[in-house]
């Protein structure tokens, strides 16, 4: 339950991507006003993650899930009914908000009942959900889109948002054991952040965390118009495309599951922090030499997945690992920093659409390097592998 509930944002921007072209059409507008539904999305889901967090240490786990799943439910369905695509962006923006309690409170939830390796194994399954997600969830939009139009992925995440709210009424138990009086209150809050941004392992893991899904935005971003529109595939064959690339994730993810616990965090994470980068390289190197091919837009992102599957889970469980008192705080600052980078990707591409492959390469690039210097410089890698 957990593990879909971290997929929320995730599938909300995965699904309608093949829907883009088709959207912009509709709506009587651009590339970039349809983009910046997406660009939208990754903002609310960013900030709200700063309330969340606090608000799931004060009134508990629980109900705070259930006041975002209401949310994200209402929104889902408005969405499907949009007219305009202001409409549509402020819709957006609203579904963000709800769709953010579940990957906040599911990390904070599971820093409350599980320790050690027990959370590295959760966690990895936390990680392959996020970024399955958004390798998975364009193939069913894809069909979705062809079958039934671009306002039936919005209905299908507004029935998602209800089903989730009846199973945490049903099955959900509170897991915070330490409730924070204060949590709400702006002094304790500045407080909690600012013990957690003084930690500068957890400024590295978060970093890391936050590069990783810059260039994986910036690839949702840019990749339905470099691979619709540029190389001529349908909406249904983009995501199958797209599921192409769960193969370079699937492999990562296994690595990690079995070596995690004899080689260690921080080994983990660089290690995956350069598979990261290459990936990165080599995507920007096909637009930067005038080429444009399928193969030279999946398999760089096979590769950085592939990285992202060895270094996000360890990284997860690094940033949780010291602050079992404040986790909501500190899930939430995580993914303020994991959805601000990706903001920040999302939006230099909606507005610098006029060479989408080179400007979705080169933000793809330069975050990838972003991962692996905030590895090198704040995380630091141990000489030796640590055994437990």
């Amino acid at each position: 339950m957990l593990t879909f509930m971290v997929a929320l944002g995730q599938m909300s921007m995965g699904l309608y991507l093949p829907s883009m072209p088709s959207m912009a059409k509709t709506l009587g507008t651009d590339v970039g006003q349809v983009q910046l539904t997406l660009t939208v999305f990754i903002g609310g889901f960013a900030v709200s993650q700063l309330i969340w967090g606090p608000m799931s240490d004060r009134f508990g786990r629980r109900v705070t899930l259930m006041i975002g799943l209401a949310v994200f439910a209402v929104a889902g369905f408005a969405c499907s009914i949009a007219q305009t695509v202001e409409q549509l962006i402020a819709l957006r923006f609203l579904q963000a908000i709800g769709a953010c309690s579940g990957q906040v409170i599911a990390r904070a939830v599971v820093r409350d009942t599980t320790e050690g390796a027990t959370t590295a194994k959760v966690m990895s399954y936390i990680a392959l959900a996020m970024s399955l997600s958004p390798a998975i969830t364009p193939s069913l939009g894809g069909f979705l889109e062809e079958a039934l139009g671009w306002r039936s992925n919005f209905v299908l995440l507004g029935v998602i948002g209800l089903t989730l709210s009846t199973i945490v009424v049903l099955r959900l138990p509170e897991t915070n054991r330490y409730p924070q009086g204060d949590a709400l209150q702006i002094r304790p809050m500045l407080r909690n952040y600012g013990t957690l941004l003084r930690d500068r392992t957890y400024m590295g893991y978060i970093l890391v965390v936050g590069f990783i899904f810059g260039s994986l935005m910036s690839y949702q971003t840019g990749s339905p118009f470099v691979l619709m529109e540029g190389l001529g595939w349908s909406p249904r064959e983009y995501g199958l495309l797209i599921l192409l690339n769960v193969f370079g994730f699937l492999s990562g993810s296994i690595l990690t599951a079995k070596f995690a616990a004899r080689i260690g965090v921080p080994r983990m994470v660089a290690y995956g922090s350069w598979a990261v980068v290459l990936g990165g390289a080599l995507m920007v190197t096909a637009p930067l030499l005038d080429h444009l091919s399928t193969a030279a837009v999946i398999l760089p992102m096979m590769i950085f997945l592939f990285g992202m599957g060895v270094a996000l889970p360890s990284a997860f469980t690094g940033e949780l690992s010291g602050f079992p008192r404040i986790a909501g705080s500190a899930a939430a600052l995580m993914g303020f920093t994991q959805m601000g980078v990706a903001m920040v990707a999302s939006f230099t591409i909606s507005r610098l659409h006029d060479n989408v492959h080179l400007t979705m390469a080169a933000v793809f690039a330069l975050s990838s390097l972003g991962c692996l210097l905030s590895q090198m410089l704040l995380v630091g890698t141990p000489k030796t592998p640590r055994i437990s």
